[in-house]
């Protein structure tokens, strides 16, 4: 299996220091697979150093900031958290980007599917996986598995994970073995698609 480095942005409003999945599954994944450049949008060291709120600014600013991170000339793999998947998705055009990761898409605002975000799938022309936790309020099996996707989109359920992948307490699995299970399917993704 070709090893990339993966480009990990975090979600819209807990960055890397706060969010235990994004600690979990970075770990799993320099154990398993291969190395995780943790990507900071400015916004959230700002929100990081002073302690105060901040939303994202527009989306079309964070496209070209995410691109300004991918400082390695090689071919790697940009994936993010939530928003952060949202915004690899459109670095897919990249000639450096050979594949795109999404941890918990949000495919839509909760409760509300009529806003969807498909179009942001729609050009991806490189490999991209979803990995989407049945519970998550922001795209669930039953609706998400009702669109078309184009032959690049790859999706992956967890079972019981909810956007932040917790899972039920009745479930009996940490976050920490989810993190695990979830790096063993990048793992195999990655073994399929790069030979």
């Amino acid at each position: 299996m070709k090893t990339f480095p993966i480009y990990l942005a975090h979600g819209a409003g807990v960055g890397h220091e706060k969010s235990t999945f994004l600690q979990h599954i970075s770990r799993q994944l320099e154990e398993k697979v291969c190395p995780v450049m943790p990507v900071t949008f400015a916004y959230m060291r700002e929100q990081e150093a002073t302690g105060k709120k901040r939303p994202p600014p527009r989306f079309d600013k964070l496209i070209p900031e995410f691109k300004s991170c991918l400082n390695n000339s090689g071919p790697l793999i940009v994936a993010g958290k939530s928003m952060g998947g949202r915004v690899a998705t459109q670095l897919a055009n990249d000639e450096r980007v050979k594949g795109v990761i999404c941890f918990g898409f949000p495919f839509h605002p909760p409760g509300k599917p009529e806003k969807h975000r498909l179009e942001f799938l729609d050009s991806v022309e490189v490999p991209c996986l979803i990995i989407q936790g049945t519970r998550d309020v922001f795209g669930k099996p039953d609706w998400v598995l009702e669109q078309v996707f184009n032959k690049n989109i790859d999706i992956v359920w967890v079972e019981g994970a909810d956007h932040d992948f917790k899972t039920l307490k009745k479930q009996a699995i940490t976050q920490e073995q989810v993190a695990s299970m979830v790096a063993s399917v990048v793992e195999r993704w990655l073994s399929e698609k790069f030979v």
